[in-house]
């Protein structure tokens, strides 16, 4: 039986890892060259339903393949892509199943999101407001650049995209925690912890970014701007992860745990936790 389970789990990484790869096929482009994709959608998926390491293998597997077809030439971004989504992705899978296993205060959790993704908005429109919107042909009103900023010759692209998504994160967030009361408790984990590790995968892609290519050229300016320059992507790609992976989970968990693929232990205790409330109020 045991081995039965993990054949089926290393067929359903692999499934989930040509999904992951096929969904970056499904994209969007953006001014800056970068674009918004599904790829973190079936990674994340996959994270909630088999666990951190399958989902970061999914992730990893999935988006590195997509790079390793179209990027050959920069080793940077296939390096970027299989250690990232590799790490996203296993703490989707870890913290849903801490939130879950210690019980943790999903509702505090996502006020105090809320708060950070409203700040970050904040800080991002006063960065647009006081930018130079008429710099290097930017005068569609959608980003400000600075110039010679930390002392450097090279400049800043705000996107407005940046502050719009960190305040559609922060109502999402506040939104969810409000009528916390009508989600199951495995959605409250699952937008938690998809919302942690997406802010965490928006952190990483810049900074690898920077670091990776910077090393490459021989110019961290340079990198620099151009990973300034990828952030709206990554806001964008992150909501959109979001709302369809917590959306989608539920009905996909039932329908595969259902079926016997999957074992899940946090499945496992709150069948558990249901006998003991019924066998308390039946001794009542």
């Amino acid at each position: 039986m045991k081995n039965d389970l993990i054949l089926r789990k290393v067929v359903l990484i692999a499934m989930f890892s040509a999904l992951a790869c096929a969904g970056t096929f499904i994209q969007i482009r953006m001014p800056a060259g970068d674009f918004v994709h599904l790829g973190n959608f079936v990674m994340i998926v996959s994270a909630l339903l088999l666990g951190g390491l399958a989902g970061g293998l999914s992730g990893s597997l999935g988006m590195g393949l997509y790079d390793l077809i179209f990027y050959t030439s920069k080793p940077s971004t296939i390096l970027r892509t299989f250690v990232l989504k590799f790490i996203v992705g296993f703490l989707v899978g870890y913290i849903f199943r801490l939130i879950i296993k210690k019980e943790l205060p999903s509702k505090k959790i996502l006020f105090v999101l809320s708060g950070f993704f409203t700040i970050v908005g904040v800080v991002f429109i006063i960065l647009f407001v006081n930018g130079d919107k008429s710099s290097f042909g930017f005068d569609n009103g959608l980003s400000s650049v600075y110039s010679n900023i930390f002392g450097t010759k090279n400049s800043f692209k705000i996107s407005l995209y940046i502050p719009i998504f960190s305040f559609l994160f922060g109502i999402a967030t506040i939104v969810a925690a409000i009528l916390s009361h009508k989600l199951s408790k495995r959605s409250m984990a699952a937008l938690v912890a998809v919302s942690i590790a997406i802010f965490i995968n928006i952190i990483g892609e810049f900074v690898l970014r920077w670091l990776l290519e910077g090393l490459m050229v021989s110019d961290f300016n340079t990198s620099i701007v151009v990973a300034t320059s990828k952030i709206p992507g990554s806001f964008i790609t992150g909501f959109i992860s979001v709302i369809l992976s917590v959306l989608i989970y539920e009905p996909i968990y039932r329908a595969i745990s259902h079926a016997g693929f999957i074992e899940d232990n946090t499945n496992q205790e709150e069948n558990i936790n249901t006998t003991v409330e019924v066998t308390n109020s039946e001794n009542r």
